[in-house]
């Protein structure tokens, strides 16, 4: 397994890999299956990534845990970030963040607890965003299977649309960042190469209230 790398400074963490998972031919998102259903899809490209818990720093696959790699710092864990372009009008009776793409090293559910899905925003993706301020309170994703998850984020999508935003974003970690314990505990999430943050490794269904 392929895991990103990184150079560590004093205070900073710095990119050290070019992952080849933010290729512009990327699938466009949304894709809208009857009136009262909606799938979209995740953007991937550069808007996503993951970031350390406790300092700058950033990566292009879609990580959750901790020891990402022999040199990363005890006691920190990493997160991951995502994005859906929202649709105008939308008036939502549910919507869950899904993915089929979970591929897990070590025992991150059983060390660090369950993935939490928070709404978020920002403009660009970048080393900053470790420390972003939640636009509102964190829900449990489940754990259908051992590659599957689902995060109910019907409450943030209720005030993204009625805010009109042009975008759901969301922030996904482990309950707690880290165990000290040496060894990796990660969920991962992608479809061929661990460092890809393609469109379509995750999905936000959309149910509307007819």
């Amino acid at each position: 397994m392929a895991f990103a790398r990184y150079a560590l400074a004093p205070v900073v963490l710095l990119i050290a890999a070019a992952c080849s998972g933010t290729s512009e031919a990327a699938a466009p998102p949304a894709s809208a299956t009857t009136p009262d259903a909606i799938t979209i899809t995740n953007e991937g490209r550069t808007l996503e990534g993951h970031t350390p818990t406790a300092f700058p720093g950033m990566g292009t696959g879609l990580f959750a845990g901790d020891n990402l790699n022999p040199g990363f710092p005890e006691g920190v864990g990493v997160q991951l970030y995502l994005t859906f372009a929202l649709p105008l009008g939308l008036d939502v009776g549910s919507a869950q963040v899904v993915s089929d793409a979970l591929h897990i090293s070590g025992t991150p559910f059983e060390d660090l607890g369950p993935l939490l899905a928070e709404p978020i925003a920002y403009e660009s993706f970048g080393p900053e965003l470790f420390d972003l301020a939640a636009l509102g309170p964190r829900t449990e994703c489940t754990v259908t299977d051992g590659t599957s998850i689902q995060c109910d984020v019907t409450e943030a999508l209720r005030v993204a649309a009625g805010d009109e935003k042009a975008e759901a974003q969301f922030r996904i970690r482990l309950e707690m960042p880290a165990d000290s314990d040496g060894s990796q505990d990660l969920a991962m999430f992608y479809r061929t190469d661990s460092n890809t943050n393609e469109a379509g490794i995750f999905e936000l269904l959309i149910t509307q209230i007819p």
